[in-house]
């Protein structure tokens, strides 16, 4: 089957929590394996360049086994040059209002897991339907998504998991009996989906959807305007697809 080949990689920043005022999901997508090679290619590059800065090893004493290079410690030069980085592809994010979420959901753990899950879910398709928009994708053609997720514990007891979550409301459209509202499909031929939970350390990919999460809650931390800092995350950082929750 020639499926066309969707790689998704998605972190988050921030938690659901009556502490805290945002909660991010954000990261960086990829439409073909050549472009996965190419970002990690050129992210690596990056990370050679400045790896020694965030090392406490002495470098005539240095193993080779660096550390990770997290968004939380990188200085705003160096940050800069991922989110350059990042410009020449697709990426998104969603933004969650803790104050505007109901309490239930915020204080109840399996609800907060639910709710997390639905976030994913929803960013994933308003994802898929920008590159569907752009003709990046078709959907008339099989649909293979990959999507990666940094390891977090994700409590829920829902009746799917992301995965089969994804494939119906994407293949098959879902219908809200609460409020009486339809949604239709945005695939129209075979959809297969993958959901991997990858450690960080090990996948670049997850670490530039680190670095942009951690950027987006930033930005609303500094400026907590909405339309502002979506204004900027758009003109400036060139987020394609952004998400606020509750809408």
């Amino acid at each position: 089957m020639d499926y066309q080949h969707i790689y998704l990689y998605m972190d988050d920043s921030g938690k659901i929590s009556q502490h805290e005022d945002y909660a991010v999901f954000a990261g960086i997508v990829f439409t073909s394996s050549p472009e996965v090679s190419e970002f990690k290619n050129k992210y690596k590059s990056i990370v050679r360049n400045i790896k020694c800065k965030y090392c406490s090893q002495v470098q005539s004493m240095c193993d080779g086994q660096c550390p990770e290079i997290k968004a939380s410690i990188i200085n705003s030069s160096d940050r800069r040059r991922f989110i350059n980085l990042s410009k020449s592809h697709i990426t998104f994010c969603t933004v969650i209002l803790n104050q505007n979420l109901n309490s239930t959901i915020v204080n109840n753990v399996p609800s907060k897991g639910r709710f997390t899950e639905y976030s994913q879910r929803r960013i994933i398709k308003k994802t898929m339907e920008y590159l569907i928009n752009t003709r990046a994708v078709d959907p008339h053609k099989p649909i293979y998504l990959h999507i990666n997720i940094d390891e977090m514990p994700t409590k829920t007891n829902g009746y799917y998991s992301l995965r089969e979550g994804i494939i119906e409301e994407l293949r098959y459209g879902i219908i809200n009996f609460n409020y009486g509202h339809t949604f239709k499909p945005i695939v129209h031929n075979l959809l297969e989906a993958q959901v991997i939970y990858r450690d960080s350390k090990c996948d670049v990919g997850i670490q530039m959807a680190d670095i942009i999460a951690n950027t987006v809650r930033h930005s609303f931390v500094i400026n907590s305007n909405y339309f502002e800092t979506r204004k900027y995350l758009k003109e400036t950082c060139k987020i394609n697809v952004i998400l606020r929750l509750p809408n």
